[in-house]
């Protein structure tokens, strides 16, 4: 671990009060009901493992948490604030997509620098390069990246910034043995510092490692597993 990398950066974390908080939660897209009388409490710290069928709602149910989306019914909290508060939310909150969620013009180097900037962060992105061992890709524009590669700088832009809470979709799927144990330390030392996470994988038996609580999304029905 590179010394000092892990620092949750937002003000003080209520212990008391959960960090994630959904209450009778219903989202529509179109004609089509996609969570249905959601419940969820997290704690700060917390790490869960959001588990589903592909099409289940799990990768909605992120971008909804990231404010993203706005939900159709119900009540949403992230670290106190309403999930319809958008601006607040997003001080305290990473949503780390599918797709790494990058720019493809800007170099590694460039990509991460650009995110700390954003949240009005400073970071040592050299270090955060190399503990993913992207550092001889530093000035490489993502786009000639490969699939593993552009998961394993999500990954350190995620580890760099150690928002309060960070959402990761499928963050074991493009890499192979080595990158899934460079995930689940990276992953480890988040929640070690206090980041509370929410993992969607289809790999249980990785995420629960880092995550040990399950919820299970189906048919729009979040249920403890």
């Amino acid at each position: 671990m590179v010394e000092g990398l892990i620092t949750v950066s937002a003000p003080h974390i209520p212990l008391h009060e959960p960090a994630l908080q959904l209450r009778d939660l219903w989202l529509r897209l179109g004609r089509e009901v996609i969570l249905r009388g959601v419940n969820l409490d997290v704690m700060p710290g917390e790490g869960i493992t959001l588990l589903g069928e592909n099409g289940a709602g799990k990768t909605t149910l992120l971008r909804l948490l990231a404010s993203g989306l706005r939900p159709t019914r119900g009540e949403g909290r992230v670290m106190g604030f309403d999930l319809r508060d958008s601006r607040a939310v997003r001080e305290y909150i990473h949503l780390m997509p599918v797709d790494a969620g990058l720019y493809p013009d800007l170099s590694c180097t460039e990509n991460l620098e650009f995110a700390l900037k954003m949240h009005g962060q400073s970071g040592d992105v050299a270090s955060a390069l190399r503990r993913v061992t992207l550092e001889p890709a530093a000035s490489r524009r993502v786009r000639f990246l490969s699939a593993g590669m552009r998961k394993r700088l999500a990954l350190a832009r995620a580890h760099l910034l150690a928002r309060p809470v960070t959402l990761i979709d499928e963050p074991f799927a493009n890499l192979d043995t080595a990158g899934r144990e460079l995930v689940l330390e990276l992953l480890g030392e988040l929640r070690a510092g206090g980041v509370t996470l929410l993992i969607a994988a289809h790999e249980p038996e990785l995420a629960r490692q880092v995550a040990p609580r399950a919820l299970r999304l189906a048919a729009g029905v979040l249920h403890e597993e």
